[in-house]
């Protein structure tokens, strides 16, 4: 009867040992598969946020370009207008009084245009600097997870990052990337090129 119990008991820790075995292997397992979706779910999303960056920059950049026309084409419209109203009343010659009628009719560009365009100006860069935002923080969270000890093993064990991080640029200006390597701002914001 002794030797039966040592032989059960000896079947006990085999049947134990293999468990454990298993067990190992599947937290193994379910950590290997964990982290390769989280690092394919956090590259593509990546990579969307860093499409959806380009296309709420170009959209914005193509609405502005649009609205500018709109002022151009008003401002042609009212002087075409107004010389046609000019050699109207003045006959053909009329079109040496141009100046003097304009300055005479004072036709304006409306200022509702150019607060437009400024509305524009803003909700775009708004939109942009959530979106280029939201970009950072996938970024740094991706790099923390690959920086973790345990997610971020198993993640290089999966072959992650797969993508260049540095392809995945924050858009700044040349004069913000100038005042971060001096370490100084120049100030004020000039709105116009050059004024006199």
């Amino acid at each position: 009867m002794k030797k039966n119990q040592h032989g059960s008991a000896a079947v006990g820790i085999l049947i134990a040992i293999v468990a454990l075995f298993v067990l190992i292997g599947a937290v193994f397992g379910v950590s290997y598969i964990s982290a390769y979706n989280a690092g394919n779910t956090m590259e593509q999303g990546i990579k969307a946020t860093h499409q959806n960056n380009q296309n709420i920059l170009a959209t914005y950049s193509q609405k502005v370009l649009e609205a500018a026309q709109v002022t151009d084409m008003m401002r042609d419209d009212l002087v075409r207008v107004t010389k046609a109203a000019i050699e109207g009343r003045y006959g053909a010659d009329g079109s040496k009084a141009v100046f003097q009628a304009i300055t005479e009719t004072n036709p304006q560009v409306s200022e509702k245009l150019y607060l437009k365009l400024q509305q524009i100006v803003e909700s775009g860069r708004d939109e942009f600097k959530v979106n280029q935002t939201t970009l950072i923080d996938k970024k740094r969270v991706y790099q923390q997870e690959l920086g973790s000890f345990w997610r971020g093993m198993w993640m290089r064990i999966a072959g992650y990052p797969k993508i260049n991080l540095d392809d995945y640029k924050v858009v700044i200006t040349e004069g913000v990337e100038a005042t971060f390597k001096s370490g100084k701002e120049s100030a004020p914001i000039r709105l116009r090129a050059s004024q006199q």
